[in-house]
């Protein structure tokens, strides 16, 4: 079974083929970041591949890719809709609480009974 996937190459170097089979969202960002005080700088890229599984169960996650990639002027990043059998494994897999385990975290602070 194919799965969707996002194909990243930075410079024509492939660095991920982002997928995951329970996505329920897939997204890969390029931007320019600002500070407090500063303008538009190509010194503060934001780059940022991730997809969001297991929403509709008791355990969802945010996957990453290219959390190792850091982008400098001149880069070129090309971003390919793909499908699949096997995706790159993501470099990071943050747990979302569910809706069940925030209300018990409320109640516990008492934030809501």
């Amino acid at each position: 079974m194919t799965i969707p996937a996002i194909r990243i190459e930075v410079n024509g170097e492939l660095v991920a083929v982002a997928g995951a089979k329970d996505a329920s969202l897939l997204t890969a960002s390029l931007g320019l970041g600002a500070g407090a005080e500063k303008d538009l700088a190509f010194e503060r890229p934001v780059f940022s591949v991730m997809a969001l599984v297991g929403v509709a169960g008791d355990a969802p996650r945010q996957l990453s890719w290219c959390d190792h990639v850091h982008l400098r002027k001149g880069d070129r990043v090309t971003f390919e809709l793909v499908e699949v059998d096997e995706a790159t494994p993501p470099s990071k897999a943050l747990s979302t609480p569910s809706s069940t385990e925030l209300q018990a975290e409320a109640e516990k602070k008492g934030r809501r009974k």
